[in-house]
């Protein structure tokens, strides 16, 4: 990343791995909460799921913000 001079690209690659990190994280637990609960575990399920849901939230933010990025990026080129 020290060697990215475009503050733009930077930010895009930087983004782009943080959400490579929350696809892996959410299918890990995705995963665990499956397991417990196929094992009888519903308390560790439970707050497996809620991990989960907060790791899928992370991942709609970043989405979020990449989309508002590329989008007022692209009303400026088209401008």
């Amino acid at each position: 990343a020290g060697e990215i001079a475009d503050k733009q690209v930077l930010d895009a690659g930087l983004t782009h791995a943080a959400q490579m990190v929350e696809h892996y994280e959410i299918a890990q637990y995705g995963t665990l909460t499956a397991w417990a609960r196929e094992m009888g575990r519903e308390d560790c399920a439970s707050l497996l799921a809620q991990t989960l849901a907060e790791e899928k939230a992370t991942d709609e933010k970043l989405t979020r913000l990449a989309e508002a990025r590329l989008n007022r990026t692209a009303e400026m080129q088209s401008a």
